[in-house]
């Protein structure tokens, strides 16, 4: 495992052992992780097996549909930071 995947482990890791987990932390380093992973495997493509290919892909499509969730809780947080502006 290569030193950059095991950082991005690890901050995972701190993440998810926290008292008060935050979505958006959790989310971040779940990212990172996965992009690691991702480079990773396309560092070894020409020696990659068909299944590993189809890994390949969904590592992909996750890591797609974990930043699109990451983009739409940001605007949730922003609408929710207007409306309390305007209340207070």
């Amino acid at each position: 495992m290569e030193a950059s995947i095991a950082y991005a482990l690890f901050l995972h890791r701190q993440e998810l052992q926290r008292r008060q987990m935050l979505y958006i932390q959790v989310s971040k380093t779940k990212i990172q992780l996965t992009k690691e992973l991702i480079a990773e495997q396309k560092q070894r493509l020409a020696t990659c097996s068909a299944e590993d290919l189809q890994i390949l892909t969904r590592e992909t499509q996750f890591k797609r549909q974990l930043q699109q969730k990451l983009k739409h809780r940001n605007k949730q947080l922003k609408a929710i930071a207007k409306q309390q502006e305007r209340r207070g």
